[in-house]
Protein backbone atom coordinates (compact mmCIF):
# COMPACT_ATOMS: atom_id res chain seq x y z
CA UNK A 1 0.00 0.00 0.00
CA UNK A 2 2.81 2.43 0.88
CA UNK A 3 4.43 1.91 -2.50
CA UNK A 4 1.14 2.80 -4.21
CA UNK A 5 0.93 6.02 -2.20
CA UNK A 6 4.50 7.04 -3.05
CA UNK A 7 3.97 6.18 -6.71
CA UNK A 8 0.82 8.31 -6.77
CA UNK A 9 2.51 11.35 -5.25
CA UNK A 10 5.71 10.82 -7.26
CA UNK A 11 3.70 11.00 -10.48
CA UNK A 12 1.32 13.76 -9.38
CA UNK A 13 2.28 16.89 -11.38
CA UNK A 14 5.57 15.24 -12.36
CA UNK A 15 7.47 17.13 -15.04
CA UNK A 16 5.91 20.47 -14.10
CA UNK A 17 7.09 23.44 -12.05
CA UNK A 18 6.03 21.39 -9.00
CA UNK A 19 9.23 19.34 -9.34
CA UNK A 20 11.27 22.52 -8.91
CA UNK A 21 9.16 23.69 -5.96
CA UNK A 22 9.43 20.35 -4.12
CA UNK A 23 13.16 20.21 -4.82
CA UNK A 24 13.59 23.76 -3.49
CA UNK A 25 11.58 23.28 -0.27
CA UNK A 26 13.51 20.06 0.44
CA UNK A 27 16.99 21.54 0.22
CA UNK A 28 18.62 21.28 3.60
CA UNK A 29 20.82 24.36 3.17
CA UNK A 30 17.81 26.54 2.31
CA UNK A 31 15.75 25.13 5.15
CA UNK A 32 18.59 25.67 7.64
CA UNK A 33 19.11 29.25 6.45
CA UNK A 34 15.35 29.90 6.53
CA UNK A 35 14.99 28.63 10.11
CA UNK A 36 18.06 30.57 11.26
CA UNK A 37 16.58 33.80 9.87
CA UNK A 38 13.17 33.01 11.40
CA UNK A 39 14.73 32.21 14.79
CA UNK A 40 16.80 35.39 14.79
CA UNK A 41 13.78 37.43 13.69
CA UNK A 42 11.64 35.94 16.46
CA UNK A 43 14.43 36.46 19.00
CA UNK A 44 14.65 40.20 18.29
CA UNK A 45 11.18 41.20 17.14
CA UNK A 46 8.42 38.84 18.36
CA UNK A 47 6.58 38.86 21.66
CA UNK A 48 8.40 36.52 24.08
CA UNK A 49 10.97 36.23 21.31
CA UNK A 50 13.90 35.16 23.42
CA UNK A 51 11.94 32.38 25.10
CA UNK A 52 10.52 31.17 21.76
CA UNK A 53 13.94 31.21 20.09
CA UNK A 54 15.45 29.22 22.95
CA UNK A 55 12.60 26.69 22.76
CA UNK A 56 13.05 26.39 18.97
CA UNK A 57 16.78 25.79 19.43
CA UNK A 58 16.24 23.15 22.11
CA UNK A 59 13.56 21.44 19.98
CA UNK A 60 15.88 21.36 16.97
CA UNK A 61 18.71 20.04 19.15
CA UNK A 62 16.44 17.23 20.37
CA UNK A 63 15.73 16.33 16.75
CA UNK A 64 19.43 16.14 15.87
CA UNK A 65 20.26 14.21 19.02
CA UNK A 66 17.43 11.67 18.78
CA UNK A 67 16.40 11.36 15.10
CA UNK A 68 19.78 11.91 13.51
CA UNK A 69 22.10 10.73 16.26
CA UNK A 70 20.28 7.81 17.83
CA UNK A 71 17.73 6.55 15.30
CA UNK A 72 19.55 7.13 12.00
CA UNK A 73 23.12 6.48 13.11
CA UNK A 74 23.56 4.70 16.42
CA UNK A 75 20.56 2.35 16.10
CA UNK A 76 20.44 2.32 12.29
CA UNK A 77 20.40 -1.48 12.11
CA UNK A 78 17.06 -1.50 13.95
CA UNK A 79 15.43 1.35 12.05
CA UNK A 80 17.00 1.23 8.57
CA UNK A 81 14.53 1.48 5.74
CA UNK A 82 15.60 1.80 2.10
CA UNK A 83 14.31 4.93 0.40
CA UNK A 84 11.51 4.39 -2.15
CA UNK A 85 13.52 5.55 -5.18
CA UNK A 86 16.31 3.11 -4.24
CA UNK A 87 14.03 0.18 -3.40
CA UNK A 88 11.89 0.63 -6.54
CA UNK A 89 14.04 2.40 -9.16
CA UNK A 90 11.83 1.21 -12.00
CA UNK A 91 8.71 2.73 -10.40
CA UNK A 92 9.89 5.81 -8.48
CA UNK A 93 11.78 8.70 -10.09
CA UNK A 94 13.91 10.65 -7.61
CA UNK A 95 13.55 14.43 -7.72
CA UNK A 96 16.21 16.70 -6.27
CA UNK A 97 19.06 15.56 -4.05
CA UNK A 98 19.25 11.80 -3.72
CA UNK A 99 19.58 11.06 -0.03
CA UNK A 100 20.85 7.55 0.62
CA UNK A 101 20.59 7.19 4.38
CA UNK A 102 17.65 5.49 6.03
CA UNK A 103 14.31 6.81 4.96
CA UNK A 104 12.82 6.24 8.43
CA UNK A 105 11.93 8.62 9.99
CA UNK A 106 11.74 11.67 7.74
CA UNK A 107 14.33 14.06 9.11
CA UNK A 108 12.86 16.90 7.06
CA UNK A 109 9.51 16.45 8.78
CA UNK A 110 10.97 15.95 12.26
CA UNK A 111 13.27 18.97 12.07
CA UNK A 112 10.67 21.31 10.61
CA UNK A 113 7.83 20.16 12.85
CA UNK A 114 10.03 20.58 15.92
CA UNK A 115 10.31 24.33 15.34
CA UNK A 116 6.84 24.71 13.82
CA UNK A 117 5.33 23.13 16.94
CA UNK A 118 7.11 25.65 19.16
CA UNK A 119 5.86 28.48 16.96
CA UNK A 120 2.34 27.08 17.13
CA UNK A 121 2.47 26.79 20.93
CA UNK A 122 3.47 30.43 21.35
CA UNK A 123 1.61 31.91 18.37
CA UNK A 124 -1.50 29.75 17.80
CA UNK A 125 -2.98 32.22 15.32
CA UNK A 126 -0.26 31.15 12.85
CA UNK A 127 -1.83 27.68 12.48
CA UNK A 128 -2.81 28.19 8.80
CA UNK A 129 0.81 28.96 7.85
CA UNK A 130 2.07 26.02 9.90
CA UNK A 131 -0.46 23.69 8.28
CA UNK A 132 0.34 24.84 4.73
CA UNK A 133 4.09 24.53 5.28
CA UNK A 134 3.68 21.07 6.85
CA UNK A 135 1.49 19.77 4.01
CA UNK A 136 3.82 21.22 1.37
CA UNK A 137 6.85 19.57 2.93
CA UNK A 138 5.06 16.23 3.41
CA UNK A 139 3.95 16.30 -0.23
CA UNK A 140 7.48 17.21 -1.32
CA UNK A 141 9.09 14.28 0.49
CA UNK A 142 6.62 11.85 -1.11
CA UNK A 143 6.72 13.51 -4.53
CA UNK A 144 10.52 13.49 -4.55
CA UNK A 145 10.52 9.72 -3.89
CA UNK A 146 12.53 10.07 -0.69
CA UNK A 147 9.99 8.72 1.83
CA UNK A 148 7.06 6.45 2.41
CA UNK A 149 3.96 7.78 4.16
CA UNK A 150 4.99 6.02 7.41
CA UNK A 151 8.36 7.84 7.33
CA UNK A 152 6.60 11.18 6.95
CA UNK A 153 4.10 10.32 9.71
CA UNK A 154 6.87 9.19 12.09
CA UNK A 155 8.89 12.34 11.39
CA UNK A 156 5.80 14.46 12.02
CA UNK A 157 5.05 12.75 15.33
CA UNK A 158 8.67 12.99 16.45
CA UNK A 159 8.85 16.66 15.43
CA UNK A 160 5.72 17.50 17.41
CA UNK A 161 7.18 15.66 20.41
CA UNK A 162 10.48 17.59 20.09
CA UNK A 163 8.61 20.89 19.89
CA UNK A 164 6.53 20.15 22.98
CA UNK A 165 9.59 18.86 24.86
CA UNK A 166 11.68 21.86 23.78
CA UNK A 167 9.01 24.24 25.05
CA UNK A 168 8.67 22.37 28.35
CA UNK A 169 12.45 22.22 28.89
CA UNK A 170 12.77 25.93 28.12
CA UNK A 171 10.12 26.80 30.69
CA UNK A 172 11.86 24.57 33.26
CA UNK A 173 15.25 26.18 32.55
CA UNK A 174 13.79 29.65 32.90
CA UNK A 175 12.17 28.77 36.22
CA UNK A 176 15.44 27.26 37.45
CA UNK A 177 17.62 30.20 36.38
CA UNK A 178 15.15 33.03 37.12
CA UNK A 179 16.43 33.62 40.67
CA UNK A 180 19.97 34.01 39.31
CA UNK A 181 18.78 36.47 36.63
CA UNK A 182 16.87 38.49 39.25
CA UNK A 183 19.92 38.54 41.53
CA UNK A 184 22.16 39.82 38.72
CA UNK A 185 19.61 42.50 37.78
CA UNK A 186 19.58 43.75 41.38
CA UNK A 187 23.37 43.91 41.45
CA UNK A 188 23.48 46.06 38.35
Amino acid sequence: MELKIVKFFNRLWKGTFVDEVTDFVSRILYLAAFWMVVTIGIFFFAPNGRVVAIAMTIAAALHFLISEGLIKHLFVKYFHKTRPYMAHPEEITPIGRKHSDSSFPSSHMAANLSVLTVILIFYPSLWPIVLIFTLLLAYARLHNGMHYLSDVAAGTILGIFYGIAGTYLTKCLLLFFQPAFDFLKNLL
